[in-house]
């Protein structure tokens, strides 16, 4: 695939992943043998179905606007700024009503027309801290 290609088919997926909620684009952009190296993010086309799928039931307005598209070679990079609103369950927690912002950086590869293979960088603080994933801050005890 030509860069081009690759940035053209990324927006397409993530268009139709998340703002269609069209969990069939997994198929038609995943490659069987997937793998990432997020570990929220399953092998092959199932665990990114179930991944997608945690977005659609815990935040079904995830919002992506697509900030930067790059490619060369087999990779494809996006910095994407996300938002939604927390609804129903998600990473066990459940809704909360509050609107989650964060930032991601997603370095796909391409094999045989489809993606194969992902890393990302993810702004997990901003997520957690709108669940309300932290405890009380830790005291500082006597020595």
């Amino acid at each position: 695939m030509t860069p081009d290609t690759l940035k053209t088919r990324m927006v397409e997926f993530r268009r139709r992943l998340y703002v269609a909620r069209d969990l069939g684009a997994v198929d038609d952009f995943i490659h069987p043998d997937f793998r990432s190296h997020n570990a929220l993010v399953g092998p092959g086309t199932a665990g990114y179905r179930a991944f997608a799928s945690g977005f659609h039931e815990g935040m079904p307005d995830l919002t992506p606007d697509i900030r930067h598209v790059l490619a060369e070679g087999d990779r494809v990079v996006t910095f994407i700024h996300w938002q939604a609103t927390h609804t129903g369950p998600f990473l066990g927690v459940p809704a909360t009503g509050k609107t989650i912002t964060f930032e991601t950086a997603d370095i796909y590869r391409a094999q045989d027309g489809l993606f194969i293979e992902h890393w990302d960088v993810v702004d997990r603080l901003s997520v957690a801290s709108a669940l309300g994933l932290f405890g009380a801050t830790a005291t500082t005890g006597s020595a």
